[in-house]
């Protein structure tokens, strides 16, 4: 456990972090990060945050997938970086890393996994590919 408080981790001090386009936030972004790396401070990252952080760097700043769930995978490795579902978001990440799904899936089929239970879907196609068990429902 910690010994300094923990935080939880917005969206927009990842993205200036990673993007650095904003140079005021995104030197304290840095910042705040070098003392994570240091342990110094603290973070709890959260599956809304990881899902909201993919789809910008890749929807709005271009950035490939593979590139985007490695920078995330960095950052969840981190000593001083918690995630309540640290094991489910690596698992979902390297599907997205690898499929072409989009991430709430690859969340979805890692719980799938975890929990030993099927997906309803209509979308068969990305759950073909992720190798978990899916139904459509029933009428």
């Amino acid at each position: 456990r910690p010994a300094t408080p923990v935080h939880l981790l917005d969206t927009n001090v990842i993205l200036r972090f990673l993007v650095g386009d904003d140079q005021p936030k995104a030197a304290r972004a840095a910042a705040l990060m070098d003392r994570v790396e240091r342990a110094e401070e603290w973070v709890e990252l959260t599956e809304e945050v990881v899902t909201e952080t993919l789809w910008t760097l890749e929807s709005y700043y271009k950035v490939p997938r593979t590139e985007t769930a490695q920078k995330l995978t960095a950052l969840m490795s981190l000593p001083a970086v918690s995630a309540g579902s640290r094991d489910l978001l690596l698992q979902a990440l390297h599907l997205y890393a690898s499929s072409p799904a989009d991430f709430v899936d690859c969340l979805l089929a890692a719980r799938s996994r975890q929990c030993g239970v099927p997906v309803y879907t209509f979308d068969e196609t990305d759950f073909k590919r992720l190798h978990v068990p899916w139904d459509k429902p029933a009428l």
